[in-house]
């Protein structure tokens, strides 16, 4: 699902437009949250799916949280709702996070509690299927959900540094000791971004724009990394003891194929997959998705022409 600030509320530094979108959100900033869909035909418009977007605090499920077909809208109030509530129906959906709360909720100590989460959950149903109400009910049953899609994902509330801030300026103690202080430094989080695809034949090298298509031979093995810049990894210069270093994000990526063809996947850390087509008959489309270790996401593709 991609997530996005879409609106500035009236916290924390101002964001300027740039080449990669921003996921965390401080209060009163709006999201949109957009399910990112693929079948064999390639990726779906979401706007055709009949679905449902559910709200509830912390990392855990939303989904498995009491009944999905009776719930209560959400109410705007709270960060970390206390009950799981609903806020949104069709294929996409905007949602402005609440005020900053007058005291930390029950059970949060510090602030640390309301960056882990909210969790937003999402189910649909796909244009062929049994519709909405027919998806919430084999949910609930925990019936085969064929024609259904079902997912999660956590939203980021931050940076840490500025939520910390914002509770100071309303009376609240972070409760954060001095050993936060390179979380506290830490910029907001944006989504990487799928640009630049490098793509290895034998001795030959090209660079692909992502949707590109590109020819490569049966039997071959080619190789596919992700070209990543700065943009992607949200450095930042923090003290350590009497050092100062630089930290970023760390990176990592994740394909799939529309084709059953042979794959050889790297070490974690390295955004390279290799690929040989084989005897497969049409084109193959390479999809993946560039991930960061604070929940940003960035999607793309590349179809793989067979050619000699």
């Amino acid at each position: 699902m991609h997530v996005e600030v879409v609106a500035q509320g009236p916290y924390g530094a101002r964001i300027e437009p740039g080449p990669r979108t921003f996921r965390d959100a401080l209060p009163l900033d709006t999201l949109s949250l957009r399910p990112v869909v693929v079948d064999v035909d390639g990726l779906v418009d979401p706007d055709v799916l009949e679905g449902r977007f559910i709200l509830c605090a912390g990392l855990g499920t939303c989904l498995l949280r009491g009944s999905v077909t009776e719930l209560p809208a959400c109410s705007g109030d709270e960060l970390q709702p206390s009950t799981p509530c609903r806020f949104g129906e069709g294929g996409t959906a905007t949602l402005t996070m609440a005020d900053a709360p007058s005291e930390l909720p029950s059970g949060f100590s510090t602030v640390l509690g309301l960056v882990s989460g909210p969790t937003v959950g999402f189910i649909a149903s796909a244009p062929d299927g049994p519709g909405l109400d027919g998806c919430l009910a084999r949910f609930d049953a925990r019936e085969p959900l064929d024609g259904c899609l079902s997912m999660e994902r956590v939203l980021g509330i931050g940076p840490l540094g500025d939520l910390a801030r914002l509770l100071e300026d309303h009376g609240i103690d972070p409760g954060l000791d001095p050993t936060a202080e390179t979380l506290l430094n830490r910029p907001r989080n944006r989504n990487p971004g799928v640009e630049h695809i490098r793509v290895d034949i034998g001795e030959r090298t090209m660079m692909a724009s992502a949707e590109d298509t590109i020819v490569v031979p049966r039997d071959e093995w080619v190789t596919l990394t992700l070209e990543t810049t700065d943009d992607d990894l949200d450095a930042f210069e923090t003290a350590v003891g009497e050092q100062t270093a630089t930290l970023e994000d760390f990176l990592y990526d994740q394909w799939w194929f529309d084709r059953d063809i042979e794959v050889e996947e790297a070490p974690p850390g390295q955004l390279w997959v290799r690929v040989r087509v084989g005897a497969v008959q049409g084109p193959v489309r390479a999809h993946v998705v560039l991930r960061d270790d604070r929940g940003g996401e960035g999607w793309g593709w590349l179809d793989l022409e067979l050619g000699d």
